[in-house]
This record gives C-alpha cells, sequence and structure tokens, in this order.
C-alpha cells in the first residue's frame, strides 16, 4: 500500500513540473506575457470599455479576413530598441495565419515615449511602411503629445482595421478537421471499444482480428485519398494503441471511468467552442490542476491514516511538527491572511513527506485509494505565423 502511495506521489510530482516547464517554455516573449487577448495593457491606460471595444474590433476583423492584429501597452522596452522589441514578440506570439503571415503588431512604450506598428510578410503590400508611418504621424502621436492616450491608440486601430479590410488577402478558411485525422481517430476509439470488449470476454481475438482488416480497408478508402496505402499500416496500429490502452484500463475501473469522464468533459469543450468561444486554458488547465492537488491531500489522508494505525503517538509527533511547519512558514511570510493561506500547501507539502516515512518497507493495509482522473485568441491564440522582415514604422512623442 506504501509503496503505491509514494509511486503516487512521484508521479502526480513528476507531471506537476513537467506542466510548469512546458508553460515556461511556450511562453518565450520578451516581457513573459503570453498572447491571450487582442489588446494587453500593461500600463491601466485604457478603460475597461475601450478595452472591450477594441477586442471586439479585432476579433471581428479576424473573423472577416483571417488577418491578426494585436495592441500591447507597455511601461518601457528595457532598453532594448522598440524595433527590436517588437520584432521579437511578433515572432514569439507568431502573429498572422502560417504560411500567410497577415498579422500586425502595434506597440506603445508609454514611459519611453515611443511607438512601432510592426507588420507581416504578407501585409507589408497593404500596411505599406509609408502608410504606417502615416499612421503614426498624423493619428498616433498628436493624440499621445496632448496625453489622450486612448484616443492615440483607437485612432491607429480603426485606420489599420481600414487597411485590412481594403487588402486582398486569401479568404479565411471554414473550420473543418482533416479526413485523414477522423479517420485515425476512428480507429482509435473503435480499437479502445473493442479492447473494453476484449477484456470483458464480449469480442474473440479471432472476430477482432477480422473487424480490424475491415475497419483498415474502410478507413484507408476515407480518409487515406492518395496517401491510403500509409492508413493500411497507421489505421491497425492505432487500433492496437486503442485497444491496449483502453482494455488496460478497463482492469481498474476506478480510472478507466475517470479516464472516460475527462474525454467526454474535453469533447463538451470542443463542442461548445463552435458556438461559445472557450478559453480551453481555464477551463483544462484549472480543472486538472484542482484535480492534482485533490489528489495529493487525498493520498496525505491515506498516509495520516495509516500512521494513526501504526502508532497514535509517532501520528501525534508527526501531526506537531507539520503544524510547527504551518506557523513558521505563515510567520515567515509575514503577509497578513494571504501569508497563512500561502504556508498551508507548504506545510502539507511537509507533512507529506513526514507521514510518508511511516511504514517504509512493511506489510500492506487494506484502504480506499482514489485516482484523479474571453477569447479564442487564448491557449492558441496564435495563428501560426509571425514572419516579420521588420516592415512597418516607428514614431516618438
Amino acid at each position: 500500500m506504501m509503496r503505491w502511495v509514494r509511486q503516487s506521489v512521484l508521479s502526480l510530482l513528476v507531471w506537476t513540473v513537467a506542466g510548469v516547464l512546458i508553460t515556461a517554455q511556450a511562453d518565450s516573449s520578451p516581457i513573459g506575457v503570453a498572447l491571450d487577448q487582442r489588446v494587453i495593457d500593461l500600463t491601466h491606460t485604457l478603460d475597461a470599455d475601450t478595452t472591450v471595444r477594441l477586442k471586439a474590433q479585432l476579433a471581428a476583423l479576424e473573423q472577416r479576413k483571417g488577418a491578426q492584429v494585436a495592441v500591447l501597452l507597455v511601461p518601457g522596452t528595457g532598453g532594448v530598441s522598440i524595433e527590436d522589441y517588437a520584432n521579437q514578440l511578433f515572432r514569439a506570439w507568431q502573429l498572422g495565419r502560417k504560411d500567410i503571415n497577415d498579422g500586425v503588431l502595434l506597440v506603445v512604450a508609454k514611459d519611453d515615449r515611443k511607438v512601432r506598428i510592426e507588420v507581416g510578410y504578407g501585409l507589408e503590400g497593404t500596411v505599406t511602411d509609408l502608410l504606417a508611418h502615416r499612421i503614426i504621424e498624423e493619428h498616433i502621436t498628436p493624440a499621445f503629445r496632448q496625453g489622450d492616450y486612448v484616443q492615440g491608440v483607437v485612432a491607429g486601430v480603426n485606420d489599420l482595421v481600414v487597411l485590412v479590410d481594403g487588402g486582398d488577402l486569401p479568404e479565411v478558411a471554414e473550420p473543418g478537421f482533416p479526413t485523414g485525422a477522423i479517420a485515425v481517430l476512428l480507429a482509435f476509439v473503435l480499437g479502445g471499444l473493442g479492447g473494453v470488449l476484449m477484456a470483458t470476454g464480449a469480442l474473440r481475438w479471432r472476430r477482432a482480428l477480422i473487424a480490424t482488416v475491415a475497419l483498415t480497408v474502410l478507413l484507408a478508402i476515407f480518409g487515406g485519398g492518395r496517401e491510403w496505402p500509409v492508413y493500411l499500416f497507421v489505421v491497425p496500429l492505432t487500433v492496437l494503441i486503442g485497444g491496449a490502452t483502453f482494455g488496460a484500463l478497463w482492469m481498474a475501473r476506478r480510472v478507466f471511468y475517470c479516464v472516460i469522464g475527462l474525454l467526454v468533459y474535453i469533447a463538451g469543450l470542443l463542442v461548445a467552442n463552435r458556438s461559445v468561444e472557450v478559453n480551453f486554458l481555464h477551463w483544462l488547465a484549472f480543472p486538472l490542476g484542482a484535480l492534482v492537488v485533490l489528489g495529493l491531500y487525498l493520498i496525505l489522508f491515506v498516509i495520516m491514516r495509516d500512521a494513526w494505525r501504526k502508532s497514535r503517538t509517532g501520528f501525534v509527533a508527526r501531526l506537531l511538527a507539520a503544524v510547527a511547519v504551518y506557523g513558521v512558514a505563515g510567520l515567515v511570510a509575514d503577509a497578513g491572511r494571504d501569508g497563512w493561506l500561502l504556508a498551508v500547501p507548504i506545510a502539507s507539502f511537509v507533512a507529506l513527506i513526514i507521514f510518508g516515512k511511516v511504514g517504509s518497507g512493511s506489510g500492506s493495509h487494506s484502504g480506499g485509494s482514489s485516482g484523479s482522473g474571453s477569447s479564442r485568441f487564448s491557449s492558441s491564440s496564435s495563428g501560426g505565423g509571425g514572419s516579420s522582415g521588420g516592415g512597418g514604422a516607428s514614431g516618438s512623442w
């Protein structure tokens, strides 16, 4: 029992650290801010109504033309020229559609009194350097000199929207799923169903083999196209992976139902995203994080229960040690109520280590175990573009 608990703790910690590292690598922008919305104001200059209106305006433009326009207000560029700063952001955020690069980035460095319009390759013939310079000199910086930053930003965005609307850009691709991907997904799902049926004894291996051959032929015709020979290998391999995965999960029913629930939840988000814009970062990462935390606390409960059964004196001693850690952490934090709240996870982690030493090398105990398991710009906000040769214009006021 204790060995399983320790392995579960280690696995949860590894997944948590991996998630943090992936998130850190995904955000490679110079300002350390992900492009999760079309208008980002780190200077708190724009009022809420203006921000909402600009976001809606740029979202409608992207829906009409496919081009991505983003606005960023920062206090300063940290000593970097605004041209390099804007170009780095443009590439990090991958503005514009892939292979079209129809993105535009308006950067305002308020304290540096600098402004820059960075234009992707695909729009350099529409938002030329001359036009970008005129937008800055005639509409943006005059308003900035008078202290009216809201009007300057709004005027700049209006001009860019007019120019992009008049540009000759490729049609916006209708959202859809490639038939090849659908074929592979169906192979995985049907393979998983077959694996469960074989695990329950409702399907024999000979019938499963015949069904796999028939399924391979049908899906190769459906999704293969000219590359149908490749699917003769991909489909049965996918069926085997799906069958082995869900067949093994069926042997641990609680885990199986947790995985099914998670897949149904993700499918529900995908369906909802077709009619309502869904922030996948919030609706996936946060619930999964909550499940991880819940799982850790359930494991801690099991460990503490085992410690209580072994030695009540030892349990009380370890509990007092954990409480002492909580008190020290709360005093060191010295942040009022927030500090004491921050001390809770610290003390819990220490308690996990203290109580986890109980029962090392001991026999098993029977006990319950539990397994856990704004806008479309967010999460996968970039369009896959981000190629800019430095086209655009800069200005100051």
